[in-house]
């Protein structure tokens, strides 16, 4: 479904890309489906937490500083705002369609939006953002846009098992729903993205392939390095997705709001491809190794 919802969502680019605000909504189904089967007793702050969250700040301080160097600063303030970008929600969904910890990555996804809200207005203001948004400004209207999507799910089911528990529990049979309902964001989501990059003009090619090349290192860097972190804590799956997998739709919100130049919407347009087609292929080889080992 993936690969099709990328293919799709870029083919009909033209007559989708308006009906991208409908994602938050999908990213609630998606988010409720996959907290249908968490142990909430199970939701602790853990070492690996704290490892995943230092290594995003890093990240997004190194990547900034080298590209402000190397490159022109729309190149720059374009991969700062991919990198600092938080984590995905629907991560933990991809999370548990491939057997890792769903308790770690959600956690992860809660401490990695709060630290975004708070961070990223710093960040933003040490690249020079051309936004006159005040500090205190900046981290509520970002935490208006992250928490919603992490914590209304997550009151729904927790209300669903106070007020009728049999049938939350009937409703764990129904977990595969959030990949569909991630299917159908994504294919809004890559609308959106094929239609700025079409829009965006000839002029601009030399920044845009710089940002996209950037893109596609950027994504090898955090997967792998994901990987890493998760292997010394033996959870290898949920430090890729916590690294790897961004909220790329937050990143060109963000891009847009707080630099003038729209190139800077550039470099999360192009992770947003790139990591879903990993996540694409990683499921694939994760359902074909599945399908094989039950023969």
């Amino acid at each position: 479904m993936l690969p099709l919802a990328i293919v799709l969502g870029i083919l009909f680019c033209k007559y989708l890309h308006s009906l991208v605000n409908l994602v938050p909504v999908l990213v609630f189904f998606v988010l409720f489906f996959s907290y249908c089967g968490l142990h909430f007793r199970r939701l602790k702050i853990k070492m690996i937490n704290v490892v995943l969250l230092l290594t995003h700040l890093l990240l997004a301080i190194v990547a900034y500083t080298l590209c402000y160097v190397a490159f022109k600063p729309v190149v720059a303030q374009g991969v700062l705002v991919g990198v600092i970008c938080p984590v995905a929600a629907a991560s933990s969904a991809v999370v548990a369609s491939l057997n890792g910890n769903r308790e770690i990555s959600i956690m992860q996804t809660m401490l990695d939006n709060f630290l975004v809200a708070v961070v990223a207005p710093v960040m933003f203001a040490m690249a020079e953002t051309s936004a006159d948004i005040s500090f205190l400004g900046s981290v509520l209207i970002l935490l208006s846009k992250l928490t919603p999507i992490i914590i209304l799910p997550l009151l729904a089911v927790v209300l669903l098992r106070r007020l009728a528990p049999k049938f939350a529990y009937k409703l764990k049979e129904f977990e595969w729903l959030s990949i569909l309902f991630w299917s159908v964001a994504l294919l809004l989501n890559m609308s959106a993205t094929a239609y700025s990059v079409l829009n965006m003009g000839k002029e601009f090619l030399n920044e845009i392939f710089i940002m996209v090349v950037l893109a596609l290192v950027m994504c090898v860097v955090q997967f792998m390095l994901g990987r890493m972190i998760g292997k010394r804590f033996g959870e290898v799956i949920v430090g890729s997705q916590a690294l790897g997998q961004k909220n790329t739709g937050l990143g060109i919100w963000m891009a847009y709001t707080y630099f003038s130049n729209p190139l800077t919407t550039m470099y999360a347009a192009a992770y947003s491809v790139y990591q879903n087609i990993f996540n694409s292929l990683q499921m694939y080889l994760h359902d074909k190794k599945t399908q094989k080992n039950t023969l």
